[in-house]
């Protein structure tokens, strides 16, 4: 049997040990991952959405049409929205990751 060395990926550095602190940020990356295919997803949707909406704007004429911009526009601002919280979220874990890392380096410090 032949033995790999399998590297680690929570190991960012590439020295061979995991610490806490390369395991809360590999979490913060991946949950940055998420939320980027998230964001891709509803935009997609809205784009989906106002396609519909444009297709039956064009079996009912103008006020139909007029109505599809106004459900493509709602759609869009959904997934603004939802990629705001998004960005946000993804903030907010950033900057608690990097207050745990702080935190954990000015423990070995002391």
């Amino acid at each position: 049997m032949c033995e790999e060395n399998v590297k680690d990926p929570r190991d960012l550095n590439g020295d061979g040990k995991v610490t806490v602190s390369e395991k809360i940020q590999y979490k913060v990356n991946q949950a940055k991952e998420k939320l980027d295919v998230a964001i891709d997803e509803a935009k997609e949707d809205a784009k989906e959405l106002y396609a519909k909406a444009s297709e039956k704007a064009k079996e009912f004429g103008g006020k139909a049409s007029v109505k599809a911009k106004e459900l493509g526009g709602k759609a869009a601002e959904k997934a603004r929205e939802l990629g705001d919280k998004a960005k946000d979220v993804y903030a907010d874990a950033s900057a608690k990751a990097k207050a745990k890392i702080d935190e954990i380096k000015e423990k070995k410090q002391a």
